[in-house]
């Protein structure tokens, strides 16, 4: 029996979480929890919701189409997460495809392209220039061998925004060159909708969402993407059926229902998110970031990882990422800043 070989696979933070009484400030889920709307809404479930395959899946299209007003029901696919749609993406590489994206970025996403027989190529982000992502140089690593761009925006694990131009630039060039770009906004939801890439028009972008961050659906894995002209034919051809079940899709209906909930999560984060920042610069590192997202890199010299995780506080290690190590972790956002502020100054 012949196997893929996984050498090159990087272990992901996600399985192995130290167990205790620590404050989670590693995985992306939502620390509000989710809307009212939805906890109300799926206690009414019936027998059928359970035993039958899902049958409502264009009902969460039409949602999805009136949340974003520019699109069509034909143009969105559903998947697990945002990561469900793009394990999909990534089935059309072949051995010896070129993914570019920089680093440091989202691991699991990396880990599925080189299982699916992708060669990763990178821009690396510097600290000298506030890991900054730089347009001009993801444009100019794009070749004729490349096959996906892949950007995640915004960015994981600085939380910081490209531009909606930005975007589009690295999108022309890669219509030059043959190749796709794949935008993953699973942060999304942290940025205005009008920096979406969700909104422009050239059929070589693929956008992923996801309903786990701002909505705070995690644990029930449902996300879409964005696909237009010949690529959707293509992912019409791959798309698995019944890829979400009917609890995820009434609760994803429900919480895009709730215009105030998301509103209000996006402000505790501005809000929880500045404090922790002016008092952990006086000692640490602080990448470059965005407002709002409910992530950051933060760093020093030494073991960064272990020194919050002495405290309590349990964090994404850098060297979970291409490009970092431990002296960087990414912090997601906690909703008791108190209780963080008081473990981190505790010693």
């Amino acid at each position: 029996m012949t196997l893929k070989r996984l050498s090159k696979i990087k272990d992901d933070y996600a399985k192995d979480l130290p167990k205790g009484n620590y404050l989670d400030c590693a995985l992306g889920h939502n620390p509000f929890g989710c809307s009212p709307r939805v906890l109300e809404g799926i206690t009414r479930v019936s027998p059928q919701d359970i035993y039958l395959y899902p049958s409502k899946e264009e009902r969460l299209k039409e949602s999805i189409a009136e949340y974003w007003g520019n699109l069509s029901k034909e143009e969105i696919f559903l998947g697990a997460g945002s990561m469900g749609c793009l394990q999909m993406i990534n089935k059309l590489l072949t051995k010896g495809s070129v993914v570019l994206g920089y680093a440091p970025q989202f691991l699991p996403y990396i880990n599925d392209a080189i299982v699916n027989g992708a060669v990763y190529e990178y821009v690396p982000l510097k600290r000298e220039n506030e890991f900054r992502i730089d347009v001009n140089e993801i444009i100019n690593s794009i070749t004729k061998k490349t096959t996906f761009i892949y950007v995640d925006n915004p960015h994981n694990p600085t939380g910081q925004v490209l531009s909606l131009k930005g975007i589009k630039d690295i999108a022309e060039e890669a219509e030059r060159k043959g190749a796709l770009l794949i935008v993953d906004e699973a942060f999304g939801d942290f940025m205005l909708k009008k920096n979406s890439a969700i909104n422009l028009e050239n059929e070589n972008i693929i956008v992923t969402r996801s309903f786990s961050k701002g909505f705070g659906l995690a644990g029930l894995r449902i996300g879409y993407c964005i696909a237009r002209g010949e690529i959707r034919r293509t992912l019409t051809k791959i798309h698995l059926p019944f890829s979400t079940t009917m609890l995820s899709i009434k609760a994803a209906v429900l919480a895009l229902e709730d215009k105030n909930f998301l509103k209000t999560v996006i402000e505790r984060v501005k809000s929880n998110k500045t404090r922790l920042i002016k008092i952990l610069k006086e000692e640490f590192y602080i990448a470059k970031t965005h407002e709002a997202t409910p992530i950051f890199l933060c760093g020093r010299e030494g073991d960064t990882y272990s020194y919050f995780l002495e405290r309590g506080i349990v964090t994404v290690p850098g060297g979970e990422f291409i490009n970092l190590d431990n002296s960087y972790i990414r912090i997601r956002v906690p909703s008791n800043v108190e209780e963080f502020l008081k473990r981190v100054t505790s010693t």
